[in-house]
């Protein structure tokens, strides 16, 4: 899933900076004051833990070795007040103290320099060195002026509570304004979807932001775009369905008009060399109306997609010259010139046998239903634009000036479905001279001279 430029992403680091924000403001708050003072400043935490890791270490140390440490201590700690008072009571000091110091300690003393610990003016640090009583404690004193106060209280800390009430407004507020526009762009989709009844698909949405309801309309407008299609092609196919009709009630009509002529011939006199003429027609018609019901039955079948397809290699010059033999005797028949031209080499493509065969069908039949006027057939093969194509044209008026797609007829349906599902492609041309229909393979042919294939 993409994060970056995400709304889960945004909003993680909305809340990531507010809880990054409760720890930095008090430090901010007093790291300034820390900063710009100029005098040292320290944790009491710190220097309370120093003290008694101090204390803990002089264990079992001398007079002057617990001298020479305090001494060091004051070099680091110039503006405490150190000093120790050994197990006889005696204080011993490195520097001057103060007045309140005693030389000599009592117990009193001893809960006084105690009660000085919660003095808010000084911070007091006493440690038993060693921990052993016997040995005696040591005395550290701090100013509050070099202490970090870091408490809070509602009467010394009301510029923190407040500055804290602000950051918790702001956070809700800039809550509330994010999910506020979230809210009006899932409106708008939300409106943008929604359908009445003058309006069957909705319009698309312009794609404001790129994130997951941006990849949401950009969803939304793939399928409108697809509804819009699906639409087109629905008319489309509704006017081509009207047309198919109209073409099969007149292929239907026509045969059934010349049948229902020539039967009343027949009962007149069926005796007669007219009645054998009407019914030799009535024979023939009642063949093309068969071959119409054959190619309504096949246009059905795929157009439901349940004509089974076997693609096979195949010698398409080979496959030509026998269905051209089936077919002399039509052409003769009808006194047809009969000119075939194919080439000696194999040509190699990859389709079904049988729908090649019904192709050629369909176009023999065209011809000699559509052009037989000319009393011409021509079958040769082209190289045109390093594509090689078999043409079939005839010297007829011309019997197809559009493509079946505009319903030119079922025969010529029947091939431009077969063809296209087969992955080739075809043409036809038409003029006062005759028409030329042309189809090729677009790839996976071979081309096979004196035993060398060539792709």
């Amino acid at each position: 899933m993409r994060i970056r430029g995400s709304l889960m992403s945004k909003y993680l680091i909305f809340i990531l900076t507010a809880l990054l924000l409760w720890p930095i403001i008090p430090a901010l708050f007093y790291l300034p004051g820390y900063m710009l003072s100029d005098h040292p400043v320290y944790r009491p935490e710190e220097i309370t833990r120093m003290w008694q890791q101090e204390a803990a270490n002089l264990d079992g140390a001398g007079r002057d070795r617990i001298n020479t440490r305090l001494w060091e201590l004051n070099e680091d700690y110039p503006h405490a007040e150190i000093f120790w008072v050994d197990p006889s009571g005696r204080t011993n000091a490195v520097e001057d103290l103060s007045e309140d110091i005693p030389e000599q300690w009592t117990y009193q003393d001893i809960l006084s320099i105690r009660a000085q610990d919660r003095n808010q003016e000084m911070l007091v640090l006493t440690s038993l060195i060693g921990n052993d009583p016997k040995q005696g404690f040591m005395v550290m004193r701090v100013p509050e002026s070099h202490i970090l106060n870091a408490e809070m209280s509602l009467s010394g800390n009301l510029p923190l509570i407040f500055l804290f009430l602000m950051i918790c407004v702001c956070f809700f507020m800039l809550s509330w304004l994010f999910f506020i526009k979230l809210r009006k762009r899932l409106i708008r989709l939300q409106a943008a979807m929604t359908v009445n009844g003058l309006k069957e698909i909705p319009n698309e949405v312009t794609i404001m932001k790129d994130d997951e309801i941006g990849e949401l309309e950009g969803s939304f407008n793939r399928m409108v775009k697809e509804l819009k299609e699906s639409q087109k092609r629905e008319r489309e196919e509704e006017e081509l369905r009207k047309q198919f009709i109209s073409t099969i009630s007149h292929d239907l009509r026509t045969p059934l008009t010349v049948i229902r002529q020539h039967v009343h011939t027949v009962r007149k006199n069926p005796a007669s060399p007219q009645g054998e003429v009407s019914l030799s027609v009535i024979e023939h018609k009642l063949d093309d109306i068969s071959n119409l019901m054959d190619n309504l039955l096949s246009y059905t079948l795929l157009s439901a997609g349940k004509y089974p397809l076997h693609k096979q290699p195949l010698d398409i010059v080979e496959e030509v010259r026998n269905r051209v033999a089936q077919w002399y005797p039509v052409f003769e028949t009808k006194e047809f010139d009969v000119h075939v031209e194919l080439p000696d080499q194999t040509l190699i493509w990859d389709v079904d046998p049988l729908w090649f065969n019904r192709i050629l069908d369909n176009v023999f039949q065209n011809v000699v239903r559509h052009a037989g006027a000319g009393r011409y057939i021509g079958i040769h093969m082209i190289d045109r634009e390093m594509q090689l194509m078999l043409v079939i044209n005839d010297k007829g008026p011309g019997f197809c000036n559009e493509s079946p797609e505009k319903g030119a007829g079922i025969g010529l349906s029947i091939v431009s479905m077969m063809a296209r599902e087969m992955g080739m492609q075809w043409e036809m041309k038409s003029d006062a001279n005759g028409s030329a229909f042309y189809i090729w393979k677009d790839s996976g042919c071979r081309v096979i001279t004196n035993g060398t294939d060539k792709h």
